[in-house]
C-alpha cells in the first residue's frame, strides 16, 4: 500500500507516518512546515519515506495522486480560536482545499480512499446525551464550520470511498509537541505556574494523540471501514480534568467561573471501537497518572520555550 500524507510535520502527523510504517505502508510526506519551530526528538520512524516540505511544497512536486491507495489529510488551520484570526485561509485550508483534493483524487483513482480528520467540535453545544454521528451538528465556530462543511460534502460521495474521524482533543506527547490542548495546557501551567486555573467546566471529549494516529492508521489499512466515526477515549469536564493533572503532578487547582467559551459538547464512541476493532482499555486515559507525567516529561525538553500555534500563525500571517 502508498499512502499520501498531508500535513505529516504538525503535532499528529509523526505519529501517523509511524502507524502506516509499522503496519507495512509505504508513505509520501507533503508540509507547508507552518509549525516546524517546535519540532523536538523527531526520529526515524516518523519521517516518511519521502517528503515535501516548506510554503513552496505542493502536490504535484510528488507522485500522480493517483499512484496513492490512500490521501490523509491532516493539514489545517487548527483549532477553534486559531480559526478566527483569518477565516478565509480557514475555510480554504479545512474545506475547499481538501475537497478540491479529493475530487482530483478520485478523478485519477475512483477506488482510492480519502481520510479526513474532522473534530467533535463540529457539535458545538446543547446535547444532553452524548452525541452520535447521527447527531444534528451545531458548530460554534468557523473551525467547527469548516470541518462541519467537509463532512456534510463527503457524505454525498457514495460512489468513493472515504473515511472521516471526528476527533476529540487530542493530549500526549508527541515530537511537534503542543501546548495549547486542554490537558497538555494544564501540565504547562503546572510546571510553569506551579498552580493549574480552569475557566471553565465544560465537557469536552478526548483523544490521546498516538492513539488518534493508530486509529487513522487503522482505518488506512482496513478497507471495511467507511464513513463518519467519532474517536474518543473519555468524556470528562474541564474541572475533573485540571483536578487529575492536579492530583498526578501535585499541583494546587484555582476554579474560575467562566470564560465566555459557550462550546460544551460530548459524545458517543460505540461505532469506532466497533469499525476500527479497539478493545476495551486499548486508548489510553487521562485516569492513568503514568500518561500525564510522561506529558510533563515531553513539555520539559522545551526549556521554557514553546510557542503556541496561535504564535506561529500570527507569525505566518504578518502579524
Amino acid at each position: 500500500m502508498k499512502a499520501l500524507i498531508v500535513g505529516h510535520r504538525g503535532y499528529l502527523g509523526p505519529l501517523v507516518v509511524k502507524h502506516l510504517k509499522r503496519g507495512g505502508v509505504t508513505v509520501h510526506g507533503l508540509d507547508e512546515d507552518w509549525y516546524t519551530e517546535t519540532l523536538n526528538g523527531l526520529k526515524g520512524e516518523h519521517v516518511p519515506h519521502s517528503e515535501r516540505n516548506g510554503l513552496d511544497a505542493r502536490l504535484v512536486d510528488l507522485d500522480p495522486l493517483g499512484s496513492y491507495d490512500v490521501i490523509v489529510w491532516l493539514a489545517a488551520v487548527s483549532n477553534d480560536p486559531l480559526g478566527e484570526l483569518n477565516v478565509l485561509d480557514t475555510q480554504w485550508s479545512n474545506y475547499e482545499q481538501p475537497m478540491l483534493q479529493a475530487k482530483r483524487f478520485w478523478h485519477e483513482n475512483p477506488s482510492g480512499k480519502f481520510i479526513y480528520i474532522s473534530s467533535a467540535s463540529v457539535y458545538g453545544a446543547g446535547e444532553t446525551q452524548p452525541s452520535t454521528e447521527l447527531s444534528p451538528v451545531n458548530p460554534l465556530s468557523a473551525y467547527g464550520r469548516t470541518k462541519a462543511g467537509m463532512d456534510a460534502w463527503l457524505l454525498g460521495q457514495e460512489h468513493h470511498p472515504w473515511v472521516s474521524l471526528r476527533l476529540g482533543t487530542l493530549w500526549g506527547e508527541s515530537p511537534n509537541m503542543r501546548r495549547d490542548l486542554v490537558v497538555n495546557a494544564f501540565v504547562w501551567e503546572a510546571i510553569h505556574n506551579g498552580v493549574i486555573k480552569p475557566a471553565s467546566d465544560a465537557r469536552r471529549p478526548i483523544l490521546n494523540v498516538d492513539d488518534a494516529a493508530w486509529c487513522i492508521a487503522l482505518a488506512a489499512l482496513s478497507p471495511a471501514v467507511r464513513g463518519i466515526l467519532n474517536v474518543c477515549s473519555e468524556n470528562i469536564t474541564v474541572y475533573d480534568l485540571a483536578s487529575r493533572v492536579g492530583d498526578a503532578l501535585g499541583v494546587r487547582v484555582e476554579y474560575g467561573s467562566g470564560d465566555g467559551d459557550r462550546r460544551d459538547y460530548h459524545m458517543d464512541n460505540a461505532r469506532a471501537l466497533y469499525n476500527l476493532e479497539i478493545r476495551e482499555g486499548e486508548l489510553k486515559t487521562t485516569h492513568n497518572p503514568d500518561n500525564l507525567w510522561r506529558v510533563d516529561n515531553c513539555l520539559r525538553r522545551y526549556d521554557g520555550y514553546l510557542p503556541t500555534r496561535t504564535d506561529m500563525y500570527r507569525k505566518l500571517l504578518g502579524e
